[in-house]
């Protein structure tokens, strides 16, 4: 009985295990020639198609008229014919069929810089008969194609190291390789691909030191990611001019310097897509550390532990909300050493000149006392201002920024208030000041009465009412007293804790974005009777149905973040739940 026993634990044992010991499919980026310099790859095509299919977002959108169009379009209702043939001649739906065909991940490499770049794709199959079948079909296709559009291509078949290969033409090239199928446009990418294929001795871009970096900073799980060889495109000749131009380019080196920097110090890129059921989020990594970066990058980024950036400013109704850190005080300080003698000696001419209009003070002092925490909000507010209502609604923006000095913000007190009564002879503001939550706000009004002495003819000027403040160690500068209202609390209850390790963040809201359509419709409803050729009556609801479908987009998320290992530039677009 003992033997028995034994045999059967051991089948029951195997039999648990199964699932484990089945060998995964090969990686279709053994295929990908070490030439390459751009390699792309989708780890899950079934996930990723049917987490774009199945979003109530993108099903919602479907009932626009637009959409339908474009679905109904001949090249759509081809492409799904195929799909449903492909379903029927499998034996499967379309889902089970992208896990046969292509479950063990889509690889494409090529040479940046060639013209025409050689390219190579490899779809990795699971399933080696529905592979064969597919590939049989698609040829048949190739096939009747041709003969419909009269080009009569013809295929050609031959032999390379004992794989069955077929030319279309002369830049299309494939073959089948148990459940993978190779595509390529240059006879010898091709070639290399199929030696690789082979001969598991030969080198391919997976011998490349950079590519496992490059996954690895990929994360855990990505949809999908790719590598870019950037050391190649540095030693370019344009690579070496453009590093060698930003180092001397002044407004490069305030916008973008430290962005710039990261990819200096990088010899390869990791772009990565995330996929959830919240959204997804798009990743561009650099492995430049944040101990290495440049000392003349404290203009972007802290060197000291503080935060890169202030919280997100998101009262009621916000569209977008942006917050950054730049430290101008420290640019001024060190421009002999950040900018050429020839760059600075033309910024201190200009400041030599603004100077001049300032009272009591020199741009220079304010500088460094201002803070380099800055944030930009607009809101779509039910503020009226005027009685007289403006041709085109623009919604309420602000500016606010830090100070390092308290006497910054008597400073620009009368700064603000000196360059408005500069402004005031042209277009005849009338300043006044009032009381919210124990704050004192400045505003200017345009006269309603008077015609004005520069072109509106729109009447645009109604959209404002310049105002400032001063909160704590913030200055505040709206388009309208409103929005300073809205912010004035936001402010208050902030801690100087508060903030995140990301130097640049924005945010875009759909539902900001919805309330501004439905409280400005008259333009689009317009745009939708002229393209369509519908009723007024059926263009409010289109423009009624699309705010709503709006509402639920979510929120678009944009950020630069200098981690401890690596620079990211992230993408996220979260939906609403």
């Amino acid at each position: 009985m003992r033997p028995l026993r034994l045999s059967s634990l051991a089948i029951a044992f195997v039999w648990l295990l199964a699932p484990q010991l089945i060998a995964a499919p090969p990686d279709p980026l053994r295929w990908i020639p070490t030439e390459a310099t751009l390699v792309i790859k989708i780890e899950k095509p079934r996930e990723f198609i049917e987490g774009v299919v199945k979003r109530d977002a993108y099903q919602s959108l479907r009932k626009f008229p637009q959409v339908r169009e474009y679905l109904e379009s001949t090249q759509v209702r081809r492409f799904l014919q195929i799909v449903s043939y492909m379903e029927t001649e499998l034996g499967a739906p379309w889902p089970e069929l992208i896990d046969k065909l292509a479950g063990g991940g889509i690889a494409l490499g090529t040479v940046i810089g060639a013209e025409p770049a050689p390219t190579v794709i490899v779809i990795q199959g699971t399933d080696e008969a529905a592979t064969t079948k597919a590939y049989e079909l698609f040829l048949a296709g190739i096939r009747d194609e041709s003969n419909r559009d009269g080009t009569k291509t013809e295929l050609v078949k031959a032999t390379y190291r004992e794989v069955l290969t077929v030319q279309s033409g002369k830049e299309v090239f494939l073959a089948r390789v148990g459940a993978a199928i190779v595509f390529a446009n240059k006879q010898a990418g091709f070639h290399a691909a199929l030696d690789l294929a082979t001969n598991a001795s030969a080198n391919g871009v997976l011998t490349r030191s950079t590519l496992p970096a490059a996954r690895n900073i990929a994360g855990k799980d990505p949809v999908a990611w790719a590598w870019l060889d950037f050391a190649k495109v540095k030693a370019t000749p344009q690579g070496k001019d453009f590093f060698e131009a930003t180092r001397k380019d002044v407004l490069q080196t305030v916008v973008v310097g430290s962005s710039i920097d990261a990819a200096r110090r990088s010899d390869f890129l990791t772009f990565v897509l995330d996929q959830s059921p919240d959204g997804y989020a798009f990743r561009l990594r650099m492995p430049a550390k944040r101990a290495e970066l440049d000392k003349a990058m404290a203009v972007h980024a802290p060197m000291n532990g503080e935060p890169g950036s202030r919280p997100l400013l998101q009262p009621k109704g916000t569209i977008y909300s942006q917050s950054f850190y730049l430290d101008l005080g420290y640019l001024w300080k060190e421009r002999k050493t950040l900018f050429n003698p020839e760059n600075l000696k033309d910024i201190e001419k200009g400041i030599a000149d603004i100077d001049k209009l300032l009272p009591g003070t020199t741009f220079g002092n304010l500088l460094e006392m201002s803070g380099p925490y800055h944030r930009i909000v607009s809101v779509q507010t039910d503020e009226k201002l005027y009685v007289i209502e403006p041709g085109q609604r623009i919604p309420p923006t602000a500016y606010v920024g830090s100070m390092r000095d308290k006497e910054y913000g008597r400073t620009m007190d009368g700064v603000l208030r000196a360059a408005a009564l500069l402004g005031s002879f042209q277009t005849g503001w009338k300043m006044k000041e009032s009381m919210h939550d124990g704050v004192k706000i400045v505003t200017y009004r345009f006269p309603e009465n008077a015609e004005p002495k520069y072109d509106d003819p729109t009447k645009l000027r109604f959209n404002a009412a310049p105002s400032f403040a001063i909160v704590g160690d913030h200055l505040i500068v709206g388009s309208t007293p409103g929005i300073v209202k809205l912010l004035i609390p936001e402010l208050k209850k902030e801690s100087k804790a508060d903030g995140s390790s990301v130097v640049w963040r924005a945010t875009g809201y759909a539902a900001g974005g919805a309330e501004l359509l439905l409280a400005n419709p008259e333009p689009t409803i317009t745009q939708t009777i002229l393209t369509q050729g519908i009723g007024l009556a059926e263009a409010k609801k289109q423009v009624e149905d699309f705010a709503a479908w709006l509402r639920t987009a979510g929120q678009l998320n944009l950020s630069i973040d200098h981690a401890k290992d690596w620079y990211e530039l992230k993408l996220d677009w979260k939906f609403s739940r």
